[in-house]
């Protein structure tokens, strides 16, 4: 017969489930869904990385990259290519989704034409979608965005401008765009690169990723490879620069 009071013995009980359970949970649990992690999905586990030819990580492609021009003047936004005090979108480069902020210099909300990657405002600027701020931001985007895609002869209007190109994600960090929005962007792309409509397609549907089990989701193309993929197979002589390099002339 034990000696010692009831509460004390359930006070053991719970202290020996407790430092069971840690063991469990807290360190074996991990470390076996580590071990699996590492050996069956190890590039996804690793965030899924991108190398360049030196094995160096120039990003991921779960992540979208910046393609401006560099600029003292980046911190202005709702901006198109050309325009003076606006950071520049590199016109041999697709680009991803906009991101939404707040502008001290303009007093409110403000949309970025070619910076989807502002990591430090990534999040939903939860305007409703009547909310007249958004709306005429949105409309200024449009005819932006139709002026930067329109060229080499194709003319993009306001009212074909896809709908996430002037929209940001749930994240503001995503590198997806919609096959729709690449495409309204091929002829820019042919054009500065001095290739063929069809070349860029081609890179399109290569870079381009279906729906989850044949269901989930929408088809959606990859910016991030997608402009890698350009670097590397149609090297530009356009000197612009981007945030990685991917061991090819760009």
């Amino acid at each position: 017969m034990s000696r010692l009071p009831g509460p004390v013995l359930r006070h053991l009980a719970a202290l020996r489930a407790m430092l069971i359970f840690t063991v469990i949970l807290g360190i074996a649990y991990p470390l076996v869904m580590t071990g699996i992690g590492q050996v069956a999905f190890k590039n996804q586990a690793d965030g899924s990385l991108i190398t360049n030819s030196k094995g160096q990580a120039i990003g991921s492609k779960l992540l979208c990259q910046t393609f401006v021009s560099p600029s003292a003047a980046e911190t202005a936004l709702d901006k198109k290519d050309g325009t003076s005090g606006y950071a520049d979108p590199i016109n041999k480069y697709f680009q991803s989704r906009p991101t939404f902020a707040i502008d001290a210099t303009v007093g409110g909300y403000t949309i970025q034409l070619a910076d989807g990657c502002t990591y430090t405002a990534s999040g939903s600027n939860n305007l409703g979608p009547n909310d007249p701020t958004l709306t005429k931001l949105i409309g200024l985007m449009r005819t932006n965005m139709a002026a930067f895609d329109s060229a080499g002869g194709t003319t993009v209007t306001a009212a074909q401008v896809a709908t996430d190109a002037v929209t940001e994600s749930g994240s503001d960090e995503e590198p997806y765009i919609t096959p729709q929005n690449a495409d309204q962007q091929a002829a820019r792309i042919a054009t500065t690169r001095g290739i063929t409509v069809n070349q860029v397609m081609a890179l399109i549907n290569q870079n381009t990723t279906g729906r989850d089990i044949g269901i989930l989701g929408e088809p959606a193309v990859n910016t991030t490879t997608l402009n890698i993929a350009l670097d590397q197979k149609y090297p530009s002589s356009d000197s612009s620069t981007t945030t990685f390099q991917t061991g090819a002339t760009s």
